[in-house]
This record gives C-alpha cells, structure tokens and sequence, in this order.
C-alpha cells in the first residue's frame, strides 16, 4: 500500500524543509488552539509531533542520490 506521506522521500533530506514543516504545523495547530477550534489543533500539532519524531530518527545520508 502507498504511503500518503512518505517522510523518508528525499525531497525531506535537506534539514530547512524539515524544519519548515514542523514548524508550521505546530504554528498553524497553536493558531487553531487560539482561535477555539480544539479539535483541529490537537490534529496539527499531533501531525506536527510525528513528523518531529520521523524526520528525527530516518537518516537522510543512507538514501540513494539521483
């Protein structure tokens, strides 16, 4: 089954794109806590966490260059 997302893409390898991701989840999920939407804050700051998790623990030096 294809992923949705895959996080090990290489398109991740560079750490600003990392970065930039997470960051702007968890933005955008503290900006739907502020804004009373609970429900979507707890979803992109949850999403957020995971992708901080994954881009932590895949190492981007093992993936082939093309």
């Amino acid at each position: 089954m294809k992923k949705l997302i895959d996080l090990a893409d290489p398109f991740f390898a560079p750490a600003w794109i990392r970065i930039a991701v997470v960051t702007v989840m968890l933005i955008w999920g503290i900006f739907e806590f502020v804004t009373g939407e609970v429900i979507w804050g707890t979803l992109f700051t949850g999403v957020g966490a995971v992708c901080a998790w994954r881009f932590a623990t895949i190492d981007y030096s093992t993936e082939p260059k093309d």
